[in-house]
């Protein structure tokens, strides 16, 4: 018998329709459940739209209205890439004058262009707390129209004389509308607010200054624009250009094609952001097709077909798909743009390009979240349509074990996954790497049944409400096992994120080497009596303990630091690769694993010393080292004894020594060098932890000075006080105060927001699949209501199926989380390994403060049933076959 209304797909999507009008609750459910992984997708599509600048507005924020930007390189030739940014003199060169006057830019350009000086550097200003702080200047017309674009005058007007000045909003709220000099001879009154498109920071513009100087950058306006046929001529001159044309239409260059591309994350973070939103969704028609188990089921017994009860189905994941992308990308592009002027201020610091979006990406999201509701309700529409009539019209649930086959065949997916993911790390295969992680997820779900039902014994001894709840999950695998899933996935996406994320600041670590311990203070200062720098520390920092450094200088009526000792490491100690670079990966590979090489490859974010050549005892030692107990007693021992104090462990040769090289303004033919007895500090290593005994710059033939001090502190002082400090030090004739600040965080902020929205998202879908678990458990909440128990009873049950659902998926999405983070960062590493010298890889680190998060998510899962179960439901009425 064939029924006509099912005879189309139209029919199908009424019957959907109808269906979701019906069940609001669990329509809604299902929507957001597609709908806040598109919203995060759609937020992320539109802010990279509205924060990646076209051709056109990088040149306006490099050149203004100018055709190009010329920047004085050297005396002869050079060779630069495409936008001026890398170059390398091409021949033989001298470095000629840093600056050319106007009379000489113009020769150079065709007749009829204008040059404008382009004058910045760094200037110290008092600040409004009387302080000292550099910023940011610019020597500027605001009102020339060649500066259109490269700087907005916000309010006021252009500063027109030497004594005016325009602030940006930062700078202002620092220095206030009149700004000083440190002696105060000097001031300047703001007369406007300008702002920077491109820096958002503290900047201050001054007036131009005379016409007839000389300036190393200049800006040109020419009757033709300047193309890459152009930029030759001048590259033979000395000059490198950005130019607007070459920017619009940019050639490849020999610079461009040596550049180093490292593995490119983009194909892999939407090949996993398709699979985990393919995650989320399939598990909320699978819930919703077990909540439709009876409607289907006379569909069935009135004689409709598999294929009818698959159309069905699929008609919902095709209705619920739509509204999930519909509201996903309506709220995704609302959030975009109301957060832009905070991202623009607190995370990028710059302007967006505009409040633009690209329709093709948001139609391609659009299109995934529909094809993924509909590709995640076919599994669910197939069970449904083999779903016994008989056992559904009966209520009963059915089969309550898991099939072992799938159970084999989850395992072997997941392992084969991981080999595959590990293996294609190594080799750099995007497409690997991304299908490898797919296939361990999708193991990981067809175990999810049989790990349900296995948790399930362990309820024998626990107390009433969480053994029916455990009994329960693993008797309702078809309705627990989907949400176990919906929730492995969003919390699988936030710890490979802080996987990342703590790898990459572990990279930053492993990069650093501190010059002094965290929180010490060190300034440096001629020779001369230290006390006026004695009083600006005791003003800044009352009860400071202070040392005085002291260096060795040459001898004579005008002493210089010139004259130092240094130690160096022996021959068998330096790195192989020093004096013969790597030609090969084997060779590269032998010289990472030689620990004398393991600063060679640390190419950023170390720390160079404070102080040279420093001759002292005890007090220098816990200065710049920190060292205390038996460590101190032993270097100051050495000391005594005429030896050297070091943190380097390759400055000590086999026999305990270290040699010492004696650098002279005047060096002697034989270069002279000590050989004295060493010790290496437990402390540190610090770059400034290496003293020598006094006795050694006595057998040098070098005086001492007291050259610094360092100010032991426990911590960071704040930018008020540091700028004061700064003042009085400026004031008492001594250089800036330097603070050893600890590793520098230079992690991209976008990061940190995708993390931030990757945890929203678990806790939301941690709490979507526990209220579908939930409505489906609803008849089960009736019954106990009708046997008399009471609301506290109800409560501690759905909080107990809460915390097994939310905690048996964050567990699962724990272990793939750390699998897909440690394959793509073993991808980059290896992407990375054959250079040299090799940039410092990324350490694998497991991301505890993630895990902390992680963690909420069952607690607010399960919070949140409790709260939420109704203290009085309504009986609900049974049919009896």
């Amino acid at each position: 018998m064939r029924i006509p209304l099912l005879g189309s797909w139209r029919t199908a999507l009424r019957i959907a329709r109808r269906e979701s009008r019906r069940a609001r609750g669990r329509a809604a459910l299902v929507v957001a459940m597609i709908a806040v992984p598109v919203a995060a997708l759609a937020g992320t599509a539109v802010s990279y739209d509205m924060f990646t600048l076209t051709p056109a507005e990088q040149a306006t924020r490099q050149l203004g209205a100018a055709d190009a930007l010329l920047t004085v390189r050297l005396a002869g030739p050079v060779e630069q890439d495409a936008i001026g940014r890398k170059w390398r003199p091409a021949g033989e060169t001298s470095p000629g004058p840093a600056l050319r006057t106007e009379r000489e830019m113009l020769a150079l350009l065709p007749e009829g262009s204008r040059v404008v000086p382009v004058r910045s550097g760094e200037t110290e200003f008092r600040t409004v707390t009387g302080g000292l702080a550099g910023v940011r200047t610019h020597e500027m017309d605001l009102a020339d129209p060649i500066h259109r674009g490269r700087a907005v005058l916000v309010d006021g007007r252009a500063p027109r004389g030497p004594g005016e000045v325009a602030l940006s909003a930062a700078a202002r709220s620092r220095f206030g509308d009149t700004i000083r000099s440190l002696d105060g001879a000097r001031s300047w009154t703001a007369v406007g607010t300008v702002e920077f498109p491109d820096d958002l920071g503290e900047v201050v513009v001054l007036a131009p200054g005379p016409a007839d100087q000389g300036a190393a950058q200049w800006l040109a306006v020419t009757p033709e624009p300047v193309d890459w046929a152009q930029v030759g001529p001048l590259n033979r001159d000395g000059l490198t250009v950005t130019s607007r044309a070459v920017l619009l239409d940019p050639p490849r260059t020999e610079l461009d094609e040596q550049e180093a591309e490292g593995l490119s994350l983009v194909r892999i973070v939407v090949g996993l952001a398709v699979l985990e939103i393919v995650l989320l969704a399939g598990p909320a028609f699978a819930i919703g097709a077990r909540r439709r188990q009876r409607s289907l089921a006379l569909v069935a017994a009135n004689g409709g077909s598999r294929a009818h009860l698959r159309r069905i189905v699929l008609a919902d994941g095709l209705v619920l798909g739509g509204a999930g992308a519909a509201l996903g990308l309506l709220l995704g592009v609302v959030v975009a743009v109301l957060a832009r002027p905070l991202s623009e201020q607190m995370l990028v610091g710059a302007r967006a390009g505009g409040y633009r979006f690209d329709p093709a990406t948001l139609a391609g999201i659009a299109v995934l979240a529909v094809a993924t509701g509909l590709l995640a309700a076919v599994v669910p529409a197939f069970a449904a349509a083999r779903a016994d009539v008989v056992t559904a019209l009966a209520g009963r649930r059915g089969a309550v074990r898991s099939r072992r086959r799938w159970l084999v065949l989850g395992l072997l997916l997941a392992t084969a996954g991981a080999v595959v993911a590990g293996l294609a790390a190594r080799r750099t295969s995007v497409e690997l790497i991304v299908a490898g992680l797919a296939v361990t997820q999708i193991g990981l779900v067809l175990c999810t049944p049989s790990l349900v039902g296995l948790v399930a014994l362990l309820g024998g001894r626990l107390p009433a409400a969480p053994r029916i709840a455990l009994r329960d999950t693993a008797r309702n695998r078809s309705a627990a096992a989907p949400a176990v899933s919906a929730v492995m996935a969003a919390v699988a996406g936030t710890v490979a994120i802080g996987v990342y994320l703590s790898s990459s600041a572990g990279r930053q670590e492993l990069n650093y080497r501190a010059s002094l311990p965290y929180g010490h203070i060190s300034v440096t200062y001629g020779p001369g009596s230290p006390d006026p720098v004695r009083a600006a520390f005791d003003r800044a920092l009352p009860g400071a303990p202070l040392t005085e450094i002291t260096q060795t200088v040459c001898a004579g009526p005008d002493p210089s630091t010139a004259c130092q000792l240094i130690p160096v490491r022996a021959p068998a100690q330096r790195c192989p690769g020093e004096d013969n670079p790597p030609r090969s990966q084997d060779e590269i590979d032998a010289l990472i694993a030689d620990p004398r090489c393991a600063a060679e490859h640390i190419t950023q974010g170390s720390g160079f010393p404070a102080f040279w050549s420093v001759v002292g005892g005890r007090d220098a030692v816990v200065a710049l080292t920190g060292a205390t107990g038996a460590d101190l007693e032993r270097a100051v021992d050495t000391l005594d004894r005429g030896g050297a104090v070091v943190s380097d462990p390759f400055l000590l040769d086999d026999d305990g020594l270290v040699t010492v090289t004696v650098n002279r303004i005047e060096q002697a033919r034989t270069p002279e060098e000590y050989r004295v007895p060493g010790y290496l500090l437990a402390a540190g290593p610090y770059a400034s932890g290496t003293v020598l005994p006094p006795v050694l710059a006595q057998r040098a033939g070098f005086p001492t000075v007291a050259a610094g001090l360092v100010a032991t502190t426990p911590a960071e002082p704040g930018t008020a006080a540091l700028d004061r400090l700064n003042a009085d030090l400026a004031a008492a004739g001594a250089g800036r105060a330097t603070v050893a600040t600890g590793p520098p965080d230079d992690n991209d902020p976008m990061l940190y927001l995708l993390a931030l929205a990757s945890t929203l998202i678990t806790l939301g879908a941690a709490g979507i699949a526990t209220g579908l678990a939930a409505a489906d458990r609803r008849a089960d909440l009736s019954t106990l209501a009708a046997v008399g128990a009471d609301p506290g009873v109800r409560r501690r049950l759905s909080l107990s199926q809460a915390g097994v659902i939310a905690g048996l998926g964050s567990g699962l999405g724990v272990a793939a989380g750390l699998l897909s983070g440690f394959a793509v960062l073993t991808a980059i590493n290896v992407s990375r390994s054959g250079e040299w010298p090799m940039p410092t890889p990324f350490p694998l680190t497991v991301p505890g403060t993630n895990l902390l998060f992680v963690l909420i998510a069952p607690l607010v899962a399960m919070i949140g049933a409790g709260l939420l179960t109704r203290a009085g439901l309504p009986v609900e009425r049974r049919t009896i076959s």
